[in-house]
């Protein structure tokens, strides 16, 4: 409980929503009848004024709160008894009282809604860029998921090609494609290099009258399939 001191009276107000019995009263609400005694003023002369009706029917269609909980009375609970008010209601309670009156109020009462509300603002905002993150990570790992999963079967596939190549028998010995060939070797090959040896390949097959299968690579297209010893030769040339 908030206590103010307005002169040599206490003034309670809830710092944020509490219970007082079987009455739940929201952060902010103000003690109305500590309010009028210790103005030496009747909260009944003020909650019976047709102005202050109108006020209370206004302000309730305004923010959407019915004028029950508006104005909550409570009974039997000590200092806590007596009639509590939404906040704007105390401003406009302060007015009737006093100028001087409404002046402190004005810089007291609203004091707990004005400063603890941009607080709890700011940590939903935190909450929910935290919220954010934590999903835009969540989806980027998912998306890596899937691409590890798609180079996983492409390799299986290529994988798959080259076994492939390597069942294909000739009287010269199995045939391969210049990757295939490099691969099984455990040597490293370019695009440009591997297209170079496949020319070079090519012509001695031609040259050696011998017939150039083609199959089809996921990676290149069309590749050719060459005699083991042609492309033994082809590395060897090369290396020398």
């Amino acid at each position: 409980m908030l206590i103010h001191k307005w002169r040599d009276s206490d003034i309670n107000q809830m710092p944020e929503v509490g219970q007082l019995g079987k009455y739940s009263i929201p952060k902010g609400y103000v003690n109305a009848t500590q309010m009028c005694h210790a103005n030496n003023k009747s909260w009944g002369h003020y909650k019976e004024r047709k102005s202050t009706k109108a006020y209370w029917t206004a302000l309730s269609n305004d923010i959407g709160i019915p004028i029950s909980s508006l104005v909550i009375e409570v009974d039997g609970y000590g200092s806590s008894q007596g009639t509590w008010i939404h906040p704007e209601i105390a401003i406009d309670l302060a007015q009737w009282v006093s100028v001087e009156f409404r002046i402190w109020a004005n810089r007291t009462l609203m004091k707990v809604m004005m400063s603890q509300e941009p607080v709890q603002q700011q940590s939903m905002t935190q909450v929910q860029l935290l919220a954010a993150i934590a999903k835009q990570l969540a989806e980027q790992e998912q998306h890596l998921l899937q691409q590890q999963q798609q180079q996983t079967e492409i390799l299986h596939r290529l994988k798959a090609v080259e076994v492939e190549q390597d069942r294909v028998n000739t009287p010269c010995g199995h045939k391969y494609s210049v990757v295939g060939f490099a691969n099984l070797q455990g040597l490293e090959i370019s695009v440009k290099e591997a297209g170079t040896k496949g020319r070079k390949a090519s012509a001695l097959c031609r040259k050696q009258g011998i017939e150039i299968e083609r199959i089809h690579d996921p990676r290149f297209g069309k590749v050719g399939l060459y005699p083991e010893s042609v492309l033994i030769e082809v590395f060897c040339a090369n290396q020398n």
